[in-house]
């Protein structure tokens, strides 16, 4: 009782001498009691009751604030900004609440808290968990242990989780007012996943952006998560695909999985000029220039159709519509191209343009219109310099049905320095001609000159025909012109027969009428009978011969003729011949009738 009335008695002076500001000082050993008499000796005060706590000085953070040389230790209840036990820790007031195992302030409310949060070393700062998420966080930017940041920042720190025990907001700053900077080493989504596994979302400490061991991505948001979209920039270059595979370009495109890397639509209605893609090359430089650059590459193993340009241009309308269209505002004297394809290599079929018309109107699988200059010029060049495999320079393929459809136009010169085969790839000549039907008067031939409503020429494989219309025409044969060599080294003519006389030049089934014929013999003409060593046959010695083989000596028979028929020169030196000798006869008998009449 004594004690107890002490003990009071001390409480009670203790309290008048802080009324009055004075300075008390306490012997420092023993124990004092509140609510018990065996106060632990470990302690200079302890208290028990279950009914009471202890209350220790309240006051505002600016009453905090202007404590004079605050002792280490030193504890106060700050009553705004942040309510909340604080001690001096010898540089600065710190919140009870971040120290301790428990981190977790889970009996806050939504409001502003306007502190950084900041593990003391390299701690994790839970801003909610997988089953408690906040709505809403307001910041100025976020910071990356590798140094990336977003903004400037100046934190201040505070060590502690901060984890909702339901699904309500809380408001890391305001659009007004936000913190100055979040480090973190991962953001943990609602769905469990972390910045750095998030369905391509994450960044590793050195790489401040998101997906899992990726570079350089833009983030884009899935629906629940940021993921590492197809979209890349490395401060160089932007790339659209998986991969950085740029070439040296400021833009890039990979594609592995659609049938498409770009897609572009312009729908605009009316009259005005469209256009799909529109390159706009300028260069002051001496190198190789490309509007458009294709690199198409199939591996070993490829076994699809790939194209270089495919353009599919479905026209309803009555304007002008182009496959390709180039204009060449040409001021120099260099060599240029409209199109150049050059194929190299291979064993397959190489197409160097394919173009598929189907319409109706004027189509031009290819037009060139070259302006007046100085220079070469050339509409359309392929360059092939395989020795392998089928190679066409130019593959034309027309409808046979619409007699209007050319699988080439041509208007001017058309020069080949090689042979040209048509219907044969494998032209033996010059011109080669091979396929056709055998011609008639009124159709047919492999080749025809000239009109078939009017006067043509038709050959085919052996044949030379004059027509009119489908009527029979006359055939001249350097009409106007010099001289005509037949069968010179070689081979008869025939006419009218379809064999040769043998041993003929020129063989005549038929008649043969002209206004004269001259026969220039080879062999001698028959003046010898006039000389003196001829042996002229008696009267009776032709009478005899006459008799036996019912000709005359020396000419062919009946027979023979109608065989062999007769030699024109042969038979007029046979002829000449029997004159002669006739002649010599009737001298012979006017001699024998002057003797008669002489002797009467």
């Amino acid at each position: 009782m004594k004690k107890s009335f002490f003990t009071l008695a001390l409480i009670v002076v203790a309290l008048t001498v802080i009324s009055h500001a004075q300075t008390n000082v306490f012997p420092t050993s023993g124990s004092v009691g509140i609510g018990t008499t065996a106060p632990d000796a470990s302690a200079i005060l302890e208290m028990q009751t279950t009914t009471k706590g202890l209350l220790v000085p309240r006051m505002t953070k600016t009453q905090r604030d202007a404590i004079v040389a605050p002792a280490n230790g030193l504890l106060i209840y700050q009553t705004n900004a942040s309510p909340g036990f604080y001690f001096y820790t010898g540089g600065a007031w710190q919140s009870l609440a971040s120290k301790g195992p428990n981190k977790t302030l889970s009996n806050l409310q939504p409001t502003a808290i306007n502190q950084s949060l900041v593990p003391n070393a390299g701690g994790t700062l839970d801003l909610g968990t997988a089953a408690n998420t906040w709505d809403d966080v307001y910041t100025q930017k976020v910071q990356f242990p590798s140094g990336e940041q977003m903004v400037p920042f100046n934190p201040d720190y505070m060590d502690f989780n901060i984890t909702p025990t339901d699904d309500i907001a809380i408001n890391l700053g305001s659009p007004t007012k936000r913190f100055s900077g979040v480090f973190t080493e991962g953001i943990y989504f609602a769905d469990g996943t972390t910045q750095y596994t998030a369905g391509g979302g994450g960044g590793a400490e050195t790489d401040p952006q998101v997906g899992a061991n990726t570079v350089d991505f833009i983030p884009r948001w899935n629906g629940s998560a940021l993921t590492s979209g197809m979209l890349q920039d490395n401060n160089t270059s932007v790339f659209i695909g998986s991969s950085l595979y740029s070439l040296g370009s400021k833009m890039s495109v990979e594609n592995t999985s659609t049938t498409r890397n770009l897609y572009l639509v312009n729908g605009l209605t009316g009259t005005g000029t469209q256009e799909g893609l529109r390159v706009w090359l300028q260069s002051f430089s001496t190198g190789t220039k490309a509007g458009i650059s294709n690199s198409v590459w199939q591996s070993n193993s490829g076994t699809g159709t790939i194209y270089g340009v495919n353009q599919d241009i479905q026209k309803y309308g009555t304007g002008t519509g182009y496959g390709l269209y180039n204009t060449f505002d040409i001021l120099g004297a260099s060599t240029n191209y409209g199109s150049y394809t050059n194929m190299i290599g291979g064993t397959g079929t190489m197409t160097g343009q394919y173009i598929n018309l189907n319409n109706s109107g004027s189509q031009y699988g290819v037009y060139t219109l070259m302006g007046n200059s100085t220079g070469t010029h050339i509409g359309y060049y392929v360059s092939s310099t395989g020795t392998d495999g089928s190679h066409y320079g130019l593959f034309s393929q027309v409808s046979t049905a619409n007699t209007a459809a050319y699988s080439a136009y041509l208007v001017g010169k058309v020069y080949a320095s090689g042979n040209v085969g048509i219907g044969t790839s494998s032209p033996a000549t010059k011109l080669h001609v091979e396929g056709g039907t055998d011609a008639a008067l009124g159709s047919g031939g492999y080749i025809t000159t000239g009109a078939t409503n009017s006067t043509n020429i038709a050959i085919d494989n052996n044949e030379i025909m004059a027509r009119n219309n489908g009527l029979a025409s006359t055939l001249y044969l350097n009409n106007d012109g010099g001289n005509i060599s037949m069968c010179y080294a070689g081979g008869n003519v025939m006419i009218g027969a379809s064999v040769p006389a043998a041993g003929y030049l020129l063989s005549v089934d038929g008649k043969v009428m002209c206004e004269e014929l001259k026969v220039l013999m080879s062999e001698s003409w028959p003046d010898y009978v006039f000389g003196d060593a001829y042996h002229l046959p008696t009267l009776y010695e032709v009478e005899a011969s006459i008799k036996q083989n019912k000709h005359l000596p020396g000419i062919p028979s009946a027979e023979e003729v109608e065989k062999n028929g007769i030699a024109v020169g042969e038979m007029q030196v046979k002829m000449m011949e029997k004159i002669e000798e006739l002649t010599l006869y009737v001298i012979e008998l006017q001699k024998q009738i002057d003797e008669l009449n002489g002797q009467h």
